[in-house]
């Protein structure tokens, strides 16, 4: 049998290259989103060209989405794990070929009726007022193509990573990046149905990667519906609430797009790079560590060891608790040169862009915490085959969201800002569900065996804060120099992350080393 040693290993070489690819996905993003605000912004059409993407990622949230981490991966990973691949592929085929079908009716519906549901889910825009609606529409009928694609890349993702083959699945999204990054730059300032058409393509690439790596697996898939099948039956249990918490997920950016877009132009795209700045750590962190552990928390639970799942689970949660922390202290801190530096570029940004992301970044970053919690507790319910709970807690988390945005809106002045802190305090509540209903279900306590830890952490945490907040105002920026915006940035957050590191070493907390081991694996694995 394996042992203890050797599975951790496994694990930390599997999250290693999660997060390197993660990284690297993260990245590519980030140039995607600076692109769109220097090419596109200036062009007046940067909020039609986010807003574009609303109905193709609803189409992927409805029949993809959270089916791959809550149906796909711990089904199959169970089946394999059992020697019964030939059932598990049943369920996997049944589900893939029903998801087509289901797609064409939707996009058959949404390319008709484009013009009223965009009425909704963007409702701040009036023709001739807040934006271009006539664009809008066509743009959302070109990236409607893009929604296949990105469906059947999804799906193939699940199933390389329920055979551990995690190298294809986290590098796959970077070359799709790096398309659409190709896509902006040639068309941004020219052409938005260009740069449209662009990312069409640069998802079809993305497809036959995925596609290539995933093939060898296809030995037992058949073009059929076992409908009767009991793991499939087994399969839409899991995957149905799984794929309506995930449309609740994207419901929930829908809500904060549509509030943006009753503001003046351009808010739609500051608070995507605001939405989008504080999910680089929360993919590099929670979600790829999330990934590597889902199989390895699915065999436990198989293999009905509850020790052993209970101790993968902690030393997940404890990790990206840790990264997320500190993370998330210095991006409050250093918000406004975060957006300065990453978003202002010649004559692409004002100090007055930076102002107002610098407020959304703030009000996020504090959710950096609950939702890679969330994110992390989200899998571990998958792999005890329990998705009808993260189900319940979108819910109450989409209607605490709404009363709050429609709240801030009303009767505070803060603006944009208030919608991404709406975000963050319905993350908070979410969490807080997550931990209670997984103590209900399975008796484990997160909060009460990890509260030292915690208390440990923030510990650490407040000095390091605070170094950062003076080396802030020691070392300021001139805003005309991105070396000098880079410096400023770099700095402090330099300071604070040492000395959160050196204390929680001196305290010798063995997330530290594992955390190291990570790292170190990453710089061995650039090297090769």
């Amino acid at each position: 049998m394996e042992n203890i040693q050797e599975q951790s290993q496994k694990l930390t070489g599997a999250a290693t290259v999660v997060m390197f690819g993660t990284l690297l996905s993260r990245i590519t993003g980030f140039l995607r989103n600076v692109l769109i605000t220097t090419q596109m912004k200036p062009m007046g059409y940067s909020d039609e060209f986010i807003l574009a993407f609303t109905l193709p990622d609803l189409i992927y949230d409805l029949l993809a989405g959270g089916a791959i981490a809550a149906a796909f991966i711990p089904i199959l990973s169970t089946y394999l794990t059992k020697g019964k691949e030939r059932t598990g592929w049943k369920a996997v085929s049944t589900f893939m070929n029903l998801s087509v079908i289901l797609m064409v009716v939707l996009e058959i519906v949404f390319f008709v009726f484009t013009d009223s549901f965009l009425s909704i889910l963007a409702s701040g825009y009036r023709e001739g007022t807040t934006g271009d609606k006539e664009l809008l529409i066509k743009l959302t009928r070109i990236l409607l193509l893009n929604a296949p694609f990105m469906m059947m890349a999804g799906q193939m993702n699940g199933i390389l990573n329920s055979y551990k083959r995690f190298a294809i699945a986290a590098f796959g999204p970077v070359i799709y990046n790096i398309c659409t990054i190709i896509s902006i730059a040639v068309f941004g300032a020219r052409s938005a149905e260009s740069t449209a058409w662009g990312v069409v393509a640069g998802g079809g690439v993305f497809f036959l990667i995925q596609f290539s790596g995933a093939f060898r697996h296809f030995v037992y898939y058949r073009p059929k519906l076992y409908i009767k099948s009991n793991a499939f039956n087994k399969l839409m249990r899991q995957a149905v609430p799984s794929l309506i918490s995930s449309t609740i997920i994207e419901i929930n950016l829908i809500i904060s797009r549509s509030y943006a877009t009753f503001y003046e132009s351009g808010m739609v795209t500051i608070l995507n790079n605001a939405n989008r700045t504080w999910q680089l750590p929360l993919g590099i962190f929670a979600q790829s560590i999330g990934i590597a552990l889902l199989p390895t928390l699915s065999e436990q639970y198989a293999k009905e060891k509850p020790d052993d799942f209970k101790r993968v689970l902690y030393n997940g949660l404890r990790t990206v608790y840790l990264l997320s922390l500190i993370t998330s202290v210095i991006m409050m801190i250093l918000s406004d040169d975060i957006m300065r530096a990453l978003f202002k570029w010649g004559d692409s940004g004002t100090e007055y862009d930076v102002f107002y992301g610098g407020l959304c970044l703030l009000a996020y970053s504090t959710t950096l915490v609950f939702s890679s919690t969330i994110a992390m507790m989200t899998r571990a319910f998958y792999s005890v085959h329990d998705s009808k709970t993260p189900l319940f807690g979108g819910i109450f988390g989409i209607v605490i969201l709404y009363v709050l945005n429609a709240g801030f809106n009303r009767f505070t002045d803060i603006g944009i800002a208030g919608t991404a802190l709406a975000y963050s305090i319905s993350a908070f509540f979410n969490m807080m569900i997550y931990l209670l209903a997984f103590r209900r279900k399975t008796g484990i306590d997160v909060i009460t065996d990890n509260f030292g830890y915690i208390v440990k952490a923030v510990l650490a945490a407040i000095p390091a804060g605070l170094i950062t907040f003076g080396l802030k105002f020691l070392v300021r920026p001139d805003i005309n120099s991105k070396l000098s915006q880079i410096l400023a940035l770099c700095v402090p957050a330099a300071g604070g992350l040492g000395l959160f590191w050196f204390i929680l070493l001196k305290l010798k907390t063995p997330e530290i080393r594992y955390i190291n081991n990570l790292v170190l694996s990453r710089l061995k694995l650039a090297k090769r």
